[in-house]
């Protein structure tokens, strides 16, 4: 009862002193406060209210321990029955799953005993056919294949609309006629010359130099710049293979046969002449021409014997290893 009544003064007095802070100002009323926040309980005797804070907390753990939950956590007594234990359904599934493995791989190890018998076991039994209209597939297709060859026949038979022999002919023609009736000397435009990967083939040294030409220098000259491919195949002339490429301007053709075996390069050069008239009985075919090639020594002829052929054959012929 005396602590009671001393813990009641002393906090009266704390009151006090609490309500006494308004006369002062704000700064120092704050400060005030937060002391008075902090400051313990008073009590009449230390040990005493230590010993009775200690025996609260005590009972309190105490509490804590013995504190039991209201819902039941605890395994149920139902998992110890079997058709929760074991899934007999899934067992049967799976069962059923392997005897169809067995299964099938009892009719594949059949099969691949049968395939690795010897031919002279004993004979397998005809089995009926697979189709029953693969006689009629295999007659269309016969009939579309046999169409197809004829198709192929016709065009490379047909012969050409154009022919670009008359073509310079009668462009030589007109520009004679134009000169003739020129009154001053004509100077008409040059044309750009073409891309210089024919020249290997040209060979312009060979054309400026062919006496054969009907043109001459300016002749030879001028064909080296419209030069065009014809022909380019392999051919086998005689026991070895060779590239063969024709080029021609129009008049003259250059033939050259490459040998990639002994790295050596065979070159003919054929007049205007000879040219037009091998055009007009091959029908415009340089394959034919091709096909009349012979090795002479180290030169490159045509043969004439698969066909008349007149006019001079003292061409030149190139050779370099």
């Amino acid at each position: 009862t005396a602590g009671y009544f001393v813990g009641s003064e002393a906090s009266g007095r704390a009151w006090d002193q609490i309500w006494s802070l308004g006369s002062l100002p704000l700064v120092g009323r704050q400060a005030a406060r937060q002391a008075a926040m902090y400051r313990s309980i008073p009590v009449a005797n230390k040990a005493c209210a230590d010993r009775v804070r200690s025996q609260n907390d005590k009972l309190h753990r105490d509490r804590i321990q013995k504190m039991r939950p209201q819902v039941d956590t605890t395994e149920p007594s139902t998992v110890t029955m079997d058709h929760l234990r074991n899934n007999l359904k899934r067992e049967q599934q799976l069962e059923d799953r392997y005897h169809a493995i067995d299964r099938e791989n009892r009719i594949l190890l059949q099969k691949m005993s049968e395939i690795m018998k010897p031919a002279g076991g004993t004979p397998r039994g005809r089995s009926a056919p697979h189709s029953l209209n693969r006689d009629s597939r295999k007659t269309t297709l016969n009939k579309i294949t046999n169409e197809n060859q004829a198709i192929l026949r016709r065009i490379q038979q047909a012969q050409p609309v154009y022919n670009h022999v008359q073509w310079e002919d009668s462009y030589r023609k007109s520009y004679t006629y134009l000169k003739n009736t020129a009154e001053y000397p004509l100077v008409l435009k040059r044309q750009a010359p073409r891309a210089a990967s024919l020249t290997p083939v040209g060979s312009a040294s060979a054309l400026k130099d062919s006496p054969t030409s009907p043109s001459g220098e300016h002749g030879a000259s001028k064909g080296s710049e419209d030069l065009k491919y014809v022909f380019k195949e392999g051919k086998k002339i005689g026991k070895d293979y060779f590239l063969v490429e024709m080029a021609t301007d129009g008049r003259t053709l250059a033939i050259s046969a490459y040998e990639g075996d002994g790295q050596r390069t065979l070159e003919y050069v054929m007049n205007e002449r000879e040219h037009r008239k091998l055009y007009r009985e091959l029908n415009g075919d340089y394959s034919r021409i091709a096909d009349k090639l012979r090795i002479q020594g180290d030169k490159l002829i045509i043969d004439p014997r698969d066909g008349p052929m007149d006019g001079p054959r003292d061409h030149r012929m190139a050779s370099t290893a």
